[in-house]
């Protein structure tokens, strides 16, 4: 049952992050029909996402921590594909930000209610594999989106989807957006498909202050570990939203082949990063249990570091490996701030705990990485090469910052011996 349910909530993410990603492919189509600026769209893409998931992310938090967690998902599924499918229909501009909001708040409901749920399926030596194995949902979703999108965008132009109702008479890039939302109602029989888990270390009151309190006295590692991962998550949102244009604009790849590639590297690189982090999270937990899951975060932001830096090569090919280099490393240091974060909490604080670390990543992810991107863009000419500069100094700021939280908690640990959350 437990591995069963990892899968679905795995598949789940992979939906999720289908819709989340989906507009970056066809950032070129969007922007020619609404008349819109690089900047405009990263709002769009980043801002209007954002703002509603990180709000809605902590009263998310609260309930999973309070209320039928399997049921929280379902709703949460039914209204971010309703949002993703209106994204597709709307046909202003302040239509697109109000339907991108609408998948915020839905998607808000998928990170803290599904990690509680698996923290509860799974004892402590086996989480940081299964945490690893609901994120691969985030870089399958980000490759579909990539892969699929660019193929699915050059058949609805060649008018593959003509013939179906409803959609055949929108433009290329609206068929797309809309076939792709509404595959998400498929998720709604397979959750619905699982019992809600039994909770694990519930024997304190159930008060929101004493939460509160748990909370506010982890404050000193809480904090360090949430903005490891909300800097890995800036650098990484603004990297993937951003490469279609990069391998487009400046090394001249057509939108279908820089899809099938970069959707190649999330699958193949995304998917083995996470895996690696996991592995490397539990092994390393066993051999110290105070620091060895951010260890691997530390070795992580390391290595994100160095890929960035492979930005600096000439060609289209150097930029493919920046960005596989870069899936590898980020996707471990992702699933090392989840089980970091999982380890410090008790199991009645593990849903509003996971979603702090949601409502930060996010808004510094889609909220200012994009953005960041194309106001360096702007600020330094706009042409193809200096999309390229942005994107490295984005990547090595953002990359630093993981790695000096990332060592602060690990020294803070160290000294203090300090003991993990309970099971």
């Amino acid at each position: 049952m437990a591995q069963a349910f990892v899968l679905v909530m795995l598949v789940a993410a992979t939906f999720s992050f289908v819709h989340r990603y989906v507009p970056s492919v066809l950032v070129d189509p969007i922007k020619l029909e609404m008349g819109i600026s690089d900047v405009q769209f990263s709002l769009l893409q980043g801002t209007a996402f954002a703002v509603l998931y990180g709000a809605a992310s902590l009263v998310c938090g609260l309930l999973a921590d309070r209320v039928h967690r399997r049921n929280l998902v379902v709703l949460g599924v039914a209204v971010w594909t309703v949002g993703t499918v209106l994204f597709g229909l709307s046909t202003s501009f302040s239509g697109l930000l109000a339907s991108r909001a609408m998948v915020g708040l839905g998607e808000a409901v998928l990170g803290p209610a599904s990690i509680s749920m698996l923290c509860d399926y799974f004892r402590p030596e086996r989480r940081g594999r299964a945490i690893a194995v609901s994120l691969f949902g985030a870089t399958l979703g980000s490759a579909l989106a990539f892969a699929a999108g660019g193929h699915m965008l050059e058949a609805a132009a060649a008018g593959q989807y003509a013939g179906l109702p409803w959609v055949g008479d929108l433009a290329p890039w609206r068929q797309v957006v809309v076939l792709m939302g509404v595959s998400g109602f498929l998720l709604v029989p397979a959750i619905l498909a699982f019992p809600e888990p039994q909770r694990r270390a519930l024997a304190v009151a159930e008060h929101v202050g004493n939460r509160a309190q748990e909370l506010w006295s982890l404050r000193d590692r809480i904090v360090l570990v949430v903005l490891a991962g909300a800097t890995v998550a800036l650098a990484d949102f603004g990297f993937s939203i951003w490469a279609t244009a990069l391998l487009t604009r400046t090394h001249g790849f057509s939108v279908a082949d820089a899809g099938s590639i970069l959707g190649a590297c999330m699958l193949i690189a995304g998917v083995g990063g996470g895996w690696l982090g996991g592995v490397l999270c539990d092994r390393a937990h066993e051999r110290s249990p105070l620091t060895g899951r951010i260890d691997t975060v530390v070795r992580a932001a390391i290595a994100m570091l160095l890929s960035a830096c492979l930005l600096l090569l000439p060609g289209g090919w150097a930029a493919v490996a920046a960005f596989a280099c870069w899936q590898v490393a980020a996707n471990a240091a992702y699933v090392g701030c989840a089980s970091t974060l999982q380890d410090q909490v008790s199991g009645r604080t593990r849903g509003i705990a996971a979603a702090l670390a949601l409502c930060m990543s996010i808004g510094c992810g889609l909220g200012l990485g994009p953005t960041s991107v194309a106001a360096l863009n702007q600020q330094i000419g706009g042409g193809g090469d200096a999309l390229s500069t942005s994107l490295l100094i984005v990547l090595l700021v953002a990359g630093a910052a993981t790695l000096t939280c990332s060592w602060l908690l690990r020294r803070r640990l160290a000294k203090r011996g300090l003991s993990s959350g309970d099971a």
